[in-house]
């Protein structure tokens, strides 16, 4: 007997054009859906539907048919469908049907995999960008090569969309101002939409599971941190866009959280919610300065201390490991926050640390030595669409800097451990065509030994 189940939602909404208009003739999906968090037995679906309509779910593994374990009301027809009891490591499809009266039946389909049981070996291949400036351009190439590579997971590193002043003038898509899409949550909400609508992400969004964080551009203006007053509609907005595993803690909100897939542990961070930075305030320098804030340090350390993956992948909109004199970064904002991770995985020996980064507008393979220990390595993949061509990037270098790229790309992270203890990291970037970015003969790629990243 088919296993379905069907979900009533009464909340009133507006569909809209991607200009901001009411449409003249909505859809019962007016969103998504899309593959969101996706765990060993768990997977959740997000989709936005019209007032009143009816959700018919199903899941299916092999011969095997599931129902929604839940379903998640965000407000607004935004809505997070949840599976549970699934089998690890293994494809998966999920059919909707959207149905009121009135209307013709709709229906959707989504095929992922499932994330293997936690282990110490194993290959986990993860895509990841930022940067999404998609609503000043027709097209996202980028995404239809990341759906082509067809990653594990998917990891939005900040800026995944754009919020804009939108007066109709000729500074239209400036990021700061009076008034702009940070304005209101209406505003904040409706720009997400717009990237998110975009028909170039749609076979990625079906058939990978996708992970966010925010940066300031995703989060309100130009280098908004926690004095911006609209930081809780932000979170609210942020929350209904994506399905992420949770959002932060009951004591301590933010957008950061954790899982685990196979051998890798992912950290998803929140650098603006607690952000307090010497680039925007005067009475705070680099040594007292926040990125993360004290309570999300602490339960990024005990994470990192409790993990039994070998490797530990922490996603961050800014960068983490960067000793460049510009832009925004741990050096020259919250050092004492970046001494104080490394002074614990040094006393605690923790191995195998990789931040994945964004915000640049190009891209670089970045790498610290511990004092007396291992590596830790930063990949910065940077934009995902500012219609860059690939290019060298001719800026002065840094300490800690392998290589750098300007273009349009995606960073592909693949982690290969075969055996216990013995593998390698492997970063890259891809171009508009799914195929490595060569800059001046020069492939932009780096390996490390696993070993390297270990005591």
């Amino acid at each position: 007997m088919r296993q379905t189940f069907r979900l009533f939602l009464a909340i009133g909404l507006i569909a809209f054009t991607p200009f901001g208009r009411p449409a003249a003739n909505a859809q019962l999906l007016q969103s998504g859906p899309m593959v969101g968090h996706v765990a060993d037995q768990e997977a959740k679906i997000w989709l936005r539907i019209k007032t009143q309509a009816v959700i018919t779910a199903t899941a299916w593994q092999d011969d095997r048919q599931y129902r929604p374990t839940g379903v998640e009301d965000l407000g607004g027809g935004f809505t997070v469908v949840q599976f549970s009891s699934l089998e690890p490591d293994t494809d998966t499809k999920v059919h909707l049907e959207i149905t009121r009266a009135g209307f013709p039946k709709e229906t959707a389909a989504l095929s992922f995999a499932t994330a293997p049981l936690p282990s110490p070996t194993g290959k986990v291949r993860i895509a990841f960008g930022s940067c999404s400036k998609l609503s000043q351009f027709p097209t996202g190439p980028i995404y239809r090569a990341i759906a082509e590579e067809r990653p594990d997971m998917a990891i939005f590193v900040g800026d995944n969309s754009y919020f804009m002043v939108g007066d109709g003038t000729d500074k239209h898509f400036n990021t700061t101002g009076p008034f702009g899409d940070w304005s209101t949550i209406e505003g904040m909400i409706h720009r997400h939409l717009v990237t998110r609508d975009h028909p170039d992400l749609e076979q990625m969004l079906r058939t990978v599971p996708n992970y966010a964080v925010w940066d300031d551009h995703d989060y309100g203006p130009n280098n908004a941190d926690v004095v911006f007053p609209l930081k809780e509609e932000a979170l609210l907005a942020f929350r209904r866009l994506w399905a992420n595993p949770t959002y932060g803690t009951e004591e301590f909100p933010g957008i950061y959280s954790s899982f685990r897939h196979g051998p890798v542990e992912v950290f998803l961070m929140d650098d603006r919610y607690y952000k307090y930075s010497p680039l925007e305030h005067e009475d705070v320098t680099a040594e007292t300065g926040r990125i993360w804030g004290e309570a999300q340090l602490s339960w990024l350390l005990a994470g990192l201390e409790q993990s039994t993956a070998p490797v530990k992948v922490i996603a961050n909109g800014t960068q983490v490991l960067t000793k460049s004199e510009s832009g925004e970064s741990h050096v020259r904002e919250a050092i004492s926050e970046l001494n104080r991770l490394i002074e614990f995985v040094s006393e605690r020996k923790i191995e195998g640390i990789v931040f994945l980064t964004g915000d640049r507008h190009y891209s670089e393979a970045m790498q610290w030595r511990i004092p007396d220990g291992p590596l830790m390595i930063d990949c910065t993949s940077s934009p995902l669409q500012q219609n860059q061509k690939v290019a060298p990037y001719p800026h002065a270098s840094h300490p800690t800097r392998l290589w750098a790229m300007y273009g349009n790309n995606f960073g592909l992270l693949t982690v290969d451990i075969p055996s216990s203890g013995l593998g390698t990291i492997h970063f890259e970037t891809r171009d508009e065509k799914n195929q490595p970015c060569v800059v001046e003969e020069q492939v932009c790629r780096t390996s490390w030994p696993l070993k390297d990243l270990n005591y």
